[in-house]
C-alpha cells in the first residue's frame, strides 16, 4: 500500500498541487466526486490557490492543468508534441476504438472516413429532420395544460436530441417523442439510455471502481448486446440496398455512409500494419456510432436545456431574438438563408456555451520532453496536460465585458475579437470536436423553431433555481419554465 501511495498518489516535481488521496486522487478533496462542486469551479479554485499551472489527480490519472492562455495556445498548436490525451474511461463503454481518442495512423484512417460525414453540405441536409422532430416536441407541450410549469425540460431536451440522433445516424425512429402521454421506450432506445446512464455513473469515479462497476453491471452488458444486435441488423439492411439507393441515403444517413467504408476482408486487414490498413471493421463502425452518440447527444441536449433556462431568466434577450426572427421572416418556414441571417441568435448560443459550458476541459498527451514557453514549466513524455476550457471562458484577463455577466452582445461589440483560445466550447487545435458544426446547426434550428411559436417564462424561484449536476456534462439541476404558444 505504501508503494502504491508513493508511486501513484504523490506530488511529483516542482509543480504545485494538492497531495492526492490514495485511489481517489483529488476527487474527494475538491468535492467533485460527491457532486458538491462543478469541475469548472474546482479548476478556478485550484488556480486561485496554486496559480496558472498545477497538478491535479482524477483518481489514478495525474494531470498538469494549464490556465495561462499563451501556454494553452502553444499546447494546442504544436500537434507534433501534444497529441490527444490518453483518457481511457470511454473505452470501457465502447471498447477501445473511437476516433476522438485515437492516435497516429489509426486516427488518420478513421478521420479520413469520418470527417467528411460532418461537412456542411451533409449537415444542412438534415434541416427538415430537425424541424420535424422539434415540432413533435412542441406538439407534446401543446397537449399539456396551459398554465403548467414544465419541470422536465432536461428530459424533454434529451428525448428530442436522441430522436434526432436516431434519424440522422441510423435513419431509425427511436420513438422518444411519439407518445404524448407515455414515457415507454422501445428496446433500442432503452438500451442506448442504459449505456449513457452507466457512463454518467462512472465518469468521475476512480478508474478501478469504473472498471469493476461496468464489468459487473448486467444491465449495461445487456444494453450493449441489444445495441450491437440492432446495429448489425441495420448494417445488413444497408448492404441489401441497391447501389443507387445507398448512394442516395449517404446524403443524410450516417450509418449508410459508414457502411460504404466497411473493410472487404477484416481478417486480411487485421494482419496489416496500421499504416497500411484501409476502411473500418464492423466493430470500429459500431464504436464510431456509439462515440457520436456519447459525444453529441448528451452535450447538445444539455446545451439546449441551458438555453431554455437562460431564455426564461433573460426576457430582454428572448424578446431581442424574437424581434430578429420577425424582422428576417415573419412566417413559419425555416430556410438556410433565413438561419444564416440570425446573427443575434448565434451570439446567444455562443454565450450559452461560454457561460454554461457543457464540457469543462480538453486533454493532450506529451509525446516528447518539452518546455512551456510562457511559464517555463518542464513537461516530460507521457505527462497528461489538461486545459480547463470552462475556466478560460470566465477568466477576466481575456474578456473586456465582465465574464460573470450573461450578455450575448459581447460577441457583437467589445468581445467580438476576443482571444481565440479564451472561448473553446468545442476544444481546439487539430483534435477539436468533430461534430461541432452539427451541434451548432441543431441548436440554431431548434431554438429558432421554438421561438417562432412560443414564449418561455420563468416558473418561479423554487422550481427554476438553476444549479447543476456534474455528470458527463454539467446539467442544469432545477429548470421550471412556463410555455405560452402564440
Amino acid at each position: 500500500m505504501v508503494y502504491i501511495k508513493l508511486k501513484y498518489f504523490t506530488l511529483r516535481g516542482p509543480i504545485p498541487g494538492l497531495s492526492p488521496h490514495i485511489f481517489f486522487g483529488n476527487l474527494l478533496q475538491s468535492g467533485l466526486l460527491l457532486g458538491k462542486r462543478s469541475a469548472s469551479d474546482v479548476y478556478i479554485s485550484f488556480k486561485k490557490r496554486f496559480g496558472d499551472i498545477y497538478q491535479y489527480w482524477l483518481g489514478f490519472m495525474r494531470f498538469i492543468v494549464v490556465h495561462d492562455i499563451d501556454d494553452v495556445q502553444y499546447v494546442l498548436t504544436h500537434r507534433n508534441v501534444y497529441d490527444q490525451g490518453q483518457v481511457s474511461l470511454i473505452g470501457l463503454v465502447i471498447t477501445s476504438i473511437y476516433s476522438f481518442w485515437l492516435l497516429g495512423f489509426k486516427f488518420k484512417r478513421h478521420g479520413t472516413l469520418t470527417m467528411p460525414l460532418f461537412r456542411r453540405s451533409k449537415i444542412i441536409s438534415n434541416i427538415n429532420t430537425i424541424v420535424d422532430s422539434t415540432d413533435k416536441l412542441l406538439d407534446r407541450w401543446r397537449a399539456r395544460p396551459h398554465n403548467q410549469v414544465h419541470t422536465d425540460v432536461v428530459e424533454q431536451c434529451q428525448n428530442l436530441l436522441l430522436e434526432i440522433f436516431g434519424l440522422i445516424a441510423f435513419d431509425y425512429n427511436l420513438e422518444t417523442l411519439d407518445n404524448k402521454y407515455s414515457s415507454n421506450n422501445n428496446e433500442l432506445t432503452e438500451a442506448l439510455l442504459d449505456i449513457m446512464s452507466t457512463f454518467k455513473m462512472a465518469i468521475y469515479a476512480p478508474s478501478f471502481v469504473s472498471i469493476i462497476y461496468m464489468k459487473l453491471n448486467t444491465r449495461f452488458q445487456r444494453a450493449r448486446a441489444t445495441v450491437e444486435r440492432h446495429f448489425h441488423k441495420m448494417i445488413e439492411q444497408e448492404l441489401a440496398e441497391s447501389p443507387e439507393s445507398r448512394a442516395q441515403r449517404k446524403k443524410t444517413s450516417l450509418i449508410a455512409s459508414l457502411v460504404n467504408s466497411l473493410q472487404a476482408d477484416e481478417k486480411v486487414e487485421a494482419r496489416k500494419k496500421e499504416e497500411d490498413k484501409r476502411g473500418l471493421s464492423r466493430k470500429e463502425v459500431f464504436d464510431e456510432v456509439l462515440m457520436f452518440l456519447i459525444a453529441g447527444y448528451e452535450t447538445t441536449s444539455t446545451a439546449l436545456a441551458w438555453s431554455i433556462y437562460h431564455l426564461s431568466k433573460q426576457q430582454r434577450v428572448q424578446q431581442k431574438i424574437k424581434a430578429e426572427l420577425m424582422e428576417n421572416n415573419g412566417g413559419q418556414h425555416l430556410s438556410l438563408d433565413y438561419l444564416d441571417s440570425l446573427i443575434y441568435l448565434d451570439c446567444f448560443i455562443n454565450e450559452v456555451l461560454r457561460y454554461s459550458p457543457t464540457i469543462d476541459s480538453t486533454c493532450r498527451s506529451v509525446t516528447v520532453d518539452d518546455c512551456l514557453p510562457k511559464s517555463g514549466t518542464r513537461l516530460y513524455k507521457g505527462d497528461q496536460v489538461l486545459i480547463p476550457t470552462s475556466s478560460l471562458a470566465r477568466d477576466r484577463r481575456h474578456w473586456k465585458i465582465d465574464p460573470e455577466l450573461f450578455y450575448p452582445e459581447r460577441f457583437l461589440d467589445e468581445d467580438k475579437n476576443h482571444h481565440p483560445y479564451a472561448f473553446l466550447a468545442f476544444g481546439g487545435g487539430h483534435r477539436q470536436c468533430l461534430g461541432q458544426d452539427l451541434a451548432l446547426f441543431e441548436l440554431k434550428v431548434i431554438l429558432a423553431r421554438m421561438l417562432q411559436q412560443m414564449t418561455i417564462g420563468d416558473g418561479g424561484p423554487e422550481v427554476n433555481a438553476g444549479g447543476f449536476i456534474q455528470k458527463l456534462t454539467l446539467i442544469p439541476k432545477h429548470v421550471g419554465v412556463t410555455i405560452e404558444f402564440h
